[in-house]
């Protein structure tokens, strides 16, 4: 059996649960949850799986080792765990409903080690299981939060993006391999570029979360900005482009990221005016 397959059959497992969910509910508040949760976990590994090496993911999908094992990642990160996370709110699961699916989560990971698709470097499958139980526990109690305090929006709407932003310029990488950044963090040069890009995408995630609250017009500015430090990281050889069209796709991100926030912040502003 090839090794994308069990991540397959998760990640479709993980869309249905969604696409049940938001359908059979018809509240875009979730959809908008969804991504906030997928923001937190990517966070989450991004210190955990790039900066710590916790762990390695091998659906063999690429040959590049680190975007492989990101590839995996997404699997979980941004479907199954924000799926059941998603669930745990919309149906209120108790603690008793919880801690099944808790041990179901740390039983596929334990068959993945089992099956030579997963290997723990330091991380421990019980680690697993604590983190999560604090998700799904937690999530119930910040969705409602967020629709009564205007701050928890920001920082959900920040959260949101930096998963929009992350997995767009992702898959700038995959696409074009020989767009990258290099600053000597790491060994491997794709570690080292997944590292900084993603702290330049969280500074960028925060500018236009800011800009939405402050002047609406001021992404103009933060645009600007990004284009500036972009070329000024080519100029100084930290940042590899093949052409200048780079630069043109990295501003269609930015845009349309910030229609993304838009759309999110109105989400919330309407739910908020139902309770």
């Amino acid at each position: 059996m090839a090794n994308y397959i069990p991540y397959l059959l998760l990640t479709v497992i993980s869309i249905g649960v969604l696409l049940w969910i938001f359908i059979s509910t018809k509240d875009l508040s979730y959809l908008v949850y969804y991504f906030l949760i997928a923001g937190l976990a990517y966070v989450f590994e991004y210190i955990i799986l790039i900066l710590m090496n916790s762990y390695t993911y091998k659906p063999h999908l690429v040959s590049i080792g680190v975007y492989d094992s990101i590839l995996g990642d997404l699997s979980s990160q941004a479907f199954s765990v924000p799926a059941a996370a998603i669930l745990v709110t919309v149906y209120q699961v108790r603690l008793k409903g919880v801690l099944p699916l808790v041990i179901l989560f740390m039983g596929i990971e334990k068959l993945f080690l089992y099956l030579n698709i997963y290997d723990h470097n330091w991380w421990r499958t019980y680690y697993t299981g604590i983190f999560l139980f604090l998700t799904f526990f937690l999530s119930k109690w910040f969705y409602r939060m967020i629709i009564k305090v205007t701050l928890l929006r920001f920082v959900a709407l920040f959260f949101s993006l930096i998963f929009f932003l992350s997995n767009g310029l992702f898959l700038l990488f995959l696409v074009m391999p020989e767009v990258h950044f290099e600053v000597g963090w790491f060994e491997n040069s794709y570690r080292d570029n997944i590292a900084f890009s993603t702290l330049l995408i969280i500074g960028e995630s925060l500018l236009l979360t800011l800009a939405l609250y402050i002047r609406r017009y001021s992404v103009i500015g933060i645009l600007f900005l990004f284009t500036l430090v972009h070329y000024y990281f080519v100029q100084v050889r930290v940042f590899h482009v093949s052409n200048e069209y780079v630069y043109l796709i990295l501003i269609g991100l930015t845009v349309s990221s910030y229609f993304f926030i838009l759309w999110g912040n109105d989400i919330w502003i309407k739910k908020q005016m139902k309770m």
